[in-house]
């Protein structure tokens, strides 16, 4: 048996695969979050895990495996990451149906013999439309996925989750579509309760990836659409915390639809079924705060932000930047930025380039493009507020958040810069350098209409 191995995601991922667990299954064995394991199935040898984790893995590998397991384990390390990656691409996937028992076996027929039949007595009519009704119902309960179909599945749905900042929705769009349907087809045939609620909860995250990709295109009925569907799917997978997650993409698109009321109650009621888990930072920060300044409540927006930090004190923040729509906690970066926002709908200049000093170290055009865009644009605007606003600095920064490298601009990015060309055209009039800034985002919204 191995002892204080320094264990790595990859070697997590190694064990929960030789011990031939689900995600869900090995999380629950470990006593941690499903989110956790997949955070491992991620990010493999780059994840260093805390000793606590570590503890708890060493006493998994001596305590809760069998030899085979162990040898399992032992292969899956030595053939080594590249291989596991390799085995791992999504393949064409197909469902798996279990062992269901035979007709014969039901009828008690199994066994005749053909040289042996006998006459049926009165009591045996034979099939009925009931019989046939009672073995279709057996059937369909004995059917089950293929655990390596929910496996995929679940890696590529959390892995989007988790890269969303750096990818492009567009070309997500498709194959999340294809998936989300795909998956509805798959809940129907399948009878096991535990790869029911498995297969929710991926529907889950897809349905909520689809409404947060809706509001980046200003649909905002569909967006609604899906994250009602998200936040239904999470009671069916009974997770509290997906249910929080899908509040949040409820609160981001009311917000966006200039609804702040009700962006201010989904968010809410997010934090009450958090119940101060991961999802309470973000629910507090980008749901409550940034609403509550555009209502103009000061004391709300001082509340939220105080409440975001508190949660965060009492947890263990993230390192970095996560994705904004992250399964997890947001990180001290991402509390900073939207406070930012949120003080600038209240007019606090000074407070906006507080907070937005506090998150721009922690964002970079790498781990989170589109974030840094939004904190840059907020002191811009924020510049426009003071007293001895300079436009050409304002003007500059605006120029670096909307640098064509980043890729194509959200929606958010193309609001928050509409919003500072306006603003500042109203300070300072229609000059040169504004209408550079007008003309980048609407050629923006122009290959928008095209490709749309």
């Amino acid at each position: 048996m191995v002892r204080g191995r320094a264990w790595t995601g990859f070697e997590a991922v190694a064990l929960q695969e030789a011990m031939r667990r689900s995600v869900r299954d090995f999380a629950a064995l470990l006593g941690l979050e499903a989110t956790t394991v997949n955070n491992w199935r991620t990010g493999l040898s780059s994840v260093k895990l805390r000793s606590n984790t570590q503890t708890i893995l060493d006493t998994a590998l001596d305590l809760r495996t069998t030899p085979e397991d162990r040898a399992r384990f032992e292969q899956i390390v030595s053939e080594g990451e590249a291989a596991w990656r390799k085995r791992h691409q999504p393949t064409r996937w197909s469902t798996h149906v279990s062992a269901a028992p035979m007709v014969g076996e039901i009828l008690g027929t199994a066994h005749t013999e053909s040289s042996a039949a006998s006459e049926p007595s009165s009591s045996d009519q034979g099939i009925t439309t009931e019989l046939i009704a009672v073995l279709a119902r057996v059937h369909k309960l004995s059917r089950s996925i293929d655990p390596g179909v929910i496996d995929q599945l679940q890696n590529c749905t959390y892995r989007t989750i988790t890269e969303y900042e750096t990818l492009s929705p567009t070309r997500l769009l498709p194959a999340l579509t294809t998936q989300r349907a795909w998956l509805e087809a798959l809940i129907d045939e399948c009878g096991d309760l535990r790869q029911r609620r498995e297969l929710f909860e991926i529907a889950c995250q897809t349905s909520g990836l689809l409404g947060y990709i809706a509001v980046g295109c200003a649909n905002f009925s569909l967006a609604r659409s899906y994250c009602l569907e998200s936040f239904q799917l999470g009671g069916y997978a009974q997770d509290s915390n997906l249910m929080a997650w899908a509040r949040g993409m409820q609160s981001f698109c009311e917000y966006y639809a200039g609804h702040y009321d009700k962006a201010v109650h989904f968010a809410e009621d997010g934090i009450t079924r958090a119940a101060g888990g991961p999802q309470s930072v973000r629910l507090a920060i980008n749901g409550v705060a940034r609403a509550k300044g555009k209502l103009g409540d000061s004391e709300g927006v001082h509340r939220a932000v105080d409440e975001a930090y508190e949660v965060l004190s009492g947890s263990v923040a993230p390192q970095g930047v996560p994705s904004s729509i992250s399964l997890g906690s947001y990180s001290a970066a991402q509390v900073a930025g939207n406070a930012a926002t949120a003080y600038l709908s209240l007019a606090a200049p000074d407070r906006v380039e507080q907070y937005a000093h506090l998150a721009l170290p922690e964002m970079s055009d790498t781990n989170s493009p589109w974030g840094r865009s939004l904190v840059m644009i907020d002191m811009a605007r924020a510049h426009v507020l003071t007293d001895d606003a300079d436009l050409d600095a304002a003007t500059d920064i605006m120029l670096d958040a909307l640098e064509p490298s980043r890729g194509t601009l959200m929606l958010q990015v193309r609001r928050r810069g509409s919003e500072f060309v306006r603003e500042a055209t109203a300070r300072w009039g229609d000059t040169s350098g504004l209408r550079t800034l007008r003309d980048m985002l609407k050629s923006v919204d122009t290959r928008d209409e095209q490709r749309g």
